[in-house]
């Protein structure tokens, strides 16, 4: 269950300092809705394994250490999300011939017909989002960019403590 911030006993004064909080319901919910879209146009994957799919299937093949960089997430992280991908046979792990301590991961063939449909879902969300920005009257990727961006330039520490960087 979502708990709604706003039905909180706070003073409205501090619900804002939840703003986190909305955020990682607004992507659980994003993640649930996805889910059962994903089903109706056979596409076998979790929804939080989309990205790396993407990934390697730009990249024609990637190394751990190259999902966790490319998509910002930690190391632990991607090693579940390419088990995930391993387990359902979307991708292979193939050794490095020159660096027998590297293992890259490529797409097979169901993985190749899993892209394919990932690619309908994509260009079919991204026409969904487009018509929310519009209800909305804002740009909702860039907002959160924006957000990302000026966090990352100066952390909640800083802002709460009022420390430069």
């Amino acid at each position: 269950m979502v708990c709604n911030v706003r039905e909180l006993n706070l003073p409205q004064r501090y619900k804002r300092s939840f703003t986190p909080k909305l955020a990682w319901d607004f992507a659980s919910v994003m993640e649930k809705q996805a889910a059962p879209v994903y089903g109706k146009l056979g596409l076998e994957i979790p929804v939080i394994t989309s990205s790396t799919l993407c990934l390697i299937a730009e990249q024609k093949q990637a190394s751990l250490l190259e999902v966790a960089r490319a998509l910002g997430i930690t190391h632990q992280l991607a090693a579940q999300r390419v088990k995930t991908l391993l387990q359902l046979d979307i991708i292979f792990a193939d050794k490095d011939k020159s660096d027998k301590r590297r293992t890259n991961y490529a797409l097979t063939a169901k993985g190749q017909k899993q892209n394919a449909l990932l690619g309908q879902y994509l260009r079919q969300a991204e026409q969904a989002f487009l018509e929310l920005n519009e209800e909305l009257n804002i740009d909702l990727m860039l907002l959160l960019d924006k957000v990302n961006t000026c966090f990352a330039k100066r952390s909640l520490g800083q802002r709460i403590f009022k420390e430069e960087e």
